[in-house]
């Protein structure tokens, strides 16, 4: 395949992934007004987001293995077409369990896409040239982040709460278009060796696995409830409105962006060990997790400590979620050992999400950053044996 249809396809899946997180960050960024409306209250919030995180979990899990089997254009398309269905419906403002039961059908569409992601990424580059693009693409993440708050943010000043899910629906479509239309010819990728695949009790098996999969539940309890309170929070902490808080959640994303950039170079910095990049960054978790603890006046420390600890968990991210599941590639099990980290991850979200919702609703935020404090701790001697070794490639 030459050169340049590698990079169209590599910016196709790019924007595709992109196009789901501002498909994500619209519910949060509505909140606000759809609380004061009557839509839901914060309990109610928190139930979506705890929804949200605990079937993408599992969808994650069950797409996972579904897509080392499945060619990637199938599962990206139909995830991005059922994604736009859930959002599209929930314009309508049905009552709540309709919008619950939309937003779980769209957790389970996104569950759907990056696992064949990963798959199209090895298949095109060999395995370390698939880890440089893989630590570039998860910058999608970010860039849906900071276009979902700019996007979702003009769209409900301008034209209302319902515009927040037809915009961001009509782009999933269009995205959809362009996977059918030049990623046909991907395929999953073909074992490289004589590797043997290993099933799914194999991989659980694995002490390795095991040891990670504690981590990514942990940091899966910061990751996605940052982005997912961060618009409530500025909002009743300091007593701002919507478009003055979207100048301090938008810099949350922008700094991550700029940390997921430089994952190559801390990669590098860390001797090619992802685990010792995700201690490094647990600890900066638990370092400016310490004064939201104590509660600020400043919106600017409060921003630029969330920052700080976002950034902090997209490396975490990337590395346990895009990085470590290449190493299975020899044995045709990237998109698998993606979707149990994965499982991981938002099962631990979505179990955070339903506490923070119940928590912040009765004792405020001071819990929810004293729980990333402690998670953080844990997770650094949980990983500290294997920071300490160069594990062996699958």
């Amino acid at each position: 395949m030459k050169n340049s249809k590698k990079i169209f396809i590599f910016i196709i899946c790019y924007i595709a992934y992109t196009c789901i997180y501002i498909e994500r960050l619209n519910l949060s960024m509505a909140s606000p007004d759809m609380i004061n409306e009557g839509i839901m209250d914060k309990a109610q919030f928190g139930m979506l987001g705890s929804a949200f995180s605990i079937i993408y979990a599992f969808g994650r899990l069950l797409n996972g293995n579904l897509s080392d089997k499945t060619p990637p254009y199938i599962m990206i398309s139909a995830g991005l077409i059922l994604s736009s269905v859930g959002n599209l419906t929930i314009s309508l403002f049905p009552p709540f369990i309709g919008i619950m039961v939309m937003w779980s059908i769209n957790a389970f569409a996104q569950s759907m896409l990056w696992s064949s992601v990963l798959c199209i990424v090895s298949s095109m580059y060999s395995e370390e040239e698939a880890k440089r693009k893989t630590s570039y693409l998860v910058t999608s993440v970010a860039t849906g982040n900071i276009f979902g708050i700019i996007v979702n943010t003009a769209v409900i000043t301008s034209y209302g709460l319902r515009f927040a899910f037809i915009i961001p629906g009509a782009l999933t479509l269009i995205a959809a278009s362009f996977v059918i239309l030049f990623t046909r010819s991907i395929s999953s990728p073909q074992k490289k060796t004589s590797a043997k695949h290993i099933s799914m009790g194999g991989l659980l098996k694995d002490k390795t696995v095991r040891t990670i999969l504690i981590a990514a539940v942990l940091h899966g309890t910061m990751k996605d409830n940052i982005s997912l309170w961060m618009t409530v929070y500025f909002v009743d902490m300091f007593g701002i409105n919507l478009e003055q808080s979207t100048y301090f959640v938008l810099f949350i994303p922008i700094i991550a962006f700029i940390g997921r950039m430089l994952y190559p170079t801390c990669y590098s910095l860390c001797r090619l060990n992802e685990h010792r990049v995700s201690i490094f960054s647990f600890i900066s978790c638990a370092l400016f997790s310490l004064p939201l603890c104590f509660g600020t006046n400043s919106p600017f420390l409060a921003a630029i400590c969330l920052s700080i600890i976002y950034t902090s968990v997209s490396l975490i991210n990337t590395s346990i979620l895009g990085i470590y599941p290449i190493r299975f590639a020899s044995s045709g099990n990237v998109a698998s050992v993606s979707g149990i980290m994965d499982f991981a991850t938002y099962f631990g979200a979505g179990i955070g999400s339903v506490v923070y919702g119940f928590v912040v609703k009765s004792f405020g935020y001071a819990p929810m950053f004293i729980s990333w404090a402690v998670v953080s701790v844990i997770s650094i001697f949980a990983l500290k044996k294997l920071s300490l070794k160069k594990c062996s490639l699958r």
